[in-house]
């Protein structure tokens, strides 16, 4: 019975080993983008928004739990040191947005999350201070791949 069994296992290991293999996928077909992981496509040129603070009107946000989008240029805002962050003189305003007012720095701005995120300091976290790092300005850059979400 063992050398039944023996035999029957081993024909079929030799048939399993003769079996032709599959052919190998192309580097075309992995990943999103359908290219030679050897070729280094350039991104699609784009512009960067152009108008002032309060020219257009806020682009909606996709989710509430993403950060708004920078609804105007940031040519004259730039570059984010620390002795200067012109996106704080412009929006640190008190309570609730206003019509023609920028959109004030929210509360979680002012808490220290990793040291004390129960405590709302006076001034704007460390981790929050560069708004770039998180908010990104309006560019007419397509997506780089298609987003179906809603919220």
């Amino acid at each position: 019975m063992s050398r039944l069994i023996l035999s029957l296992t081993l024909s079929a290991l030799s048939l399993s080993a003769s079996k032709p293999q599959s052919k190998p996928i192309p580097d075309r077909n992995l990943g999103l983008s359908r290219t030679s992981v050897f070729e280094v496509p350039s991104p699609p040129a784009y512009q960067d928004e152009a108008s002032g603070p309060g020219e257009k009107p806020l682009p909606k946000r996709i989710n509430r739990e993403y950060p708004p989008v920078i609804p105007h240029s940031l040519a004259d805002c730039l570059p984010i040191t620390r002795g200067s962050n012109l996106c704080l003189e412009c929006h640190s305003v008190p309570g609730p947005k206003k019509k023609g007012e920028p959109t004030p720095i929210p509360a979680s701005h002012f808490m220290d999350l990793r040291r004390a995120p129960e405590v709302k300091g006076k001034e704007v976290a460390g981790t929050r201070y560069v708004c770039i790092s998180c908010h990104v300005p309006r560019t007419d850059a397509p997506p780089a791949v298609g987003n179906g979400f809603r919220n």
